[in-house]
């Protein structure tokens, strides 16, 4: 694993950026914030997305090669981690080369004549619901349903031609999908935005990288996790995040994911991984990137 990481380094061209013409995999459709995560990332063009409908075919179709990237959604500032995502990672072998962090404003939109106190139903994906919660116990008598992505939503109260449904989505899709904006900035929280993760099949480090994520298990037994969070502690790197998941079929064990403030090169990271890597279990080196 270290070797990989090394070798990585040695061959890096240090004026070299992220390719901004690659094909790149998103989730949902035209409108979804993960193509405004992927305007942040890359100058090449909307033409060079292929959406997808879950998930899980993001990941395919980078561990494919149909796509070089994939843009997925890892966490957000008000409902927390998108765990389906943390659980795919589990699933498949890729790398992150570099993270984006998006301002979500979500909207209640609607096909043109529709009036709020008619709306029957919402639809949006289920973090953009929670994320609304308060707007949405204001309504009376409103069900909810759930779909795969906001702009998904939008396009399929455009295509019903219905007047009592309506989509929470971004702004955006309204003009998107010919539909009238019924209210604006609806969420519980206007300091709400989502992290996005950029994936690639193989490993890509690039200059200005400072953030580290790995994937690991450890022995279930006492101090475990203490003694690991102490081992960087020891050389003065900062973990910003560690995340835990059940792994599946397992009795209580669990997966965890780590986020630090630090470049591969820094003091001690490597010969830590390596430590890390040979004590048995999991270990997974999963990038070190930049975020904007």
């Amino acid at each position: 694993m270290t070797d990989k990481i090394k070798e990585a380094l040695a061959f890096r061209n240090i004026s070299e950026t992220l390719p901004q013409d690659a094909v790149v995999a998103c989730q949902g459709t035209e409108g979804a914030y993960s193509q405004y995560a992927y305007e942040k990332l890359f100058t090449g063009g909307t033409q060079n997305i292929m959406y997808f409908e879950s998930f899980s075919m993001v990941f395919n179709a980078v561990n494919k090669g149909m796509c070089r990237y994939g843009i997925l959604p890892l966490e957000n500032s008000l409902q927390g981690s998108v765990t389906e995502v943390y659980d795919l990672m589990h699933e498949h072998s890729f790398h992150i080369v570099r993270s984006a962090k998006v301002k979500i404003d979500h909207a209640l939109l609607a096909n043109h004549g529709s009036f709020a106190p008619g709306i029957v139903k919402i639809l949006s994906h289920e973090q953009a619901l929670a994320q609304c919660s308060g707007f949405i116990r204001n309504l009376k008598n409103v069900k909810i349903e759930k779909c795969a992505n906001t702009a998904v939503a939008a396009r399929s109260v455009s295509q019903s031609g219905r007047t009592d449904i309506a989509a929470i989505a971004n702004l955006n899709c309204a003009g998107l999908y010919n539909l009238s904006v019924l209210s604006r900035d609806i969420q519980n929280n206007p300091n709400n935005y989502t992290r996005f993760i950029c994936i690639s099949k193989e490993l890509e480090i690039y200059p200005h990288a400072d953030k580290i994520s790995i994937m690991f298990t450890l022995p279930h037994k006492p101090g475990s996790l203490y003694e690991f969070i102490g081992k960087f502690a020891n050389i003065g790197v900062n973990l910003a995040k560690l995340e835990s998941r059940p792994i599946p079929g397992s009795d209580f064990e669990f997966m965890f994911y780590a986020e630090m403030d630090a470049a591969i090169g820094s003091e001690g990271i490597l010969e830590l991984f390596k430590q890390l890597s040979e004590r048995g279990g999991v270990f997974t080196f999963l990038g070190n990137y930049a975020e904007v």
